[in-house]
């Protein structure tokens, strides 16, 4: 009769996520941001908080080319997004898709509403 065997019976050392992911560009998400299942959604830190109705622009970590966004919070609740290249006065049409769905390639300014049931206090 066989003897069975575990995964440790030869030796066998379990390698930490961390060690596999090292030079592959890929990075471990943090404990605490991983959904738990006490919660539905982790909470993700903000990198930066919009103030309301100021242009804030956002570059592009891109060597080869200057561009990027600019982000406005609306007072009325939504957002004006734009897409910028070479300079963040030169607004440039993009392609736009909504649910994976081309909307056009030539737009230079979408509007993204304000949920209103918000405001009552429903779930959206």
């Amino acid at each position: 009769m066989t003897k069975k065997r575990n995964k440790n019976s030869f030796g066998y050392k379990v390698p930490k996520l961390k060690d596999l992911l090292k030079g592959s560009g890929f990075e471990e998400i943090p404990k605490k941001l991983q959904t738990s299942k006490s919660t539905k959604d982790p909470y993700i830190k903000p990198d930066l908080v919009l103030p309301m109705d100021k242009k804030i622009v956002l570059k592009a970590g891109d060597t080869d080319y200057e561009r990027g966004l600019i982000v406005t919070w609306k007072s009325d609740g939504g957002y004006d997004v734009q897409y910028w290249f070479e300079s963040p006065d030169n607004i440039v049409p993009a392609e736009l898709k909504g649910d994976g769905v081309s909307k056009g390639k030539s737009i230079k300014k979408v509007y993204l509403g304000y949920h209103p049931e918000l405001k009552d206090g429903k779930e959206y």
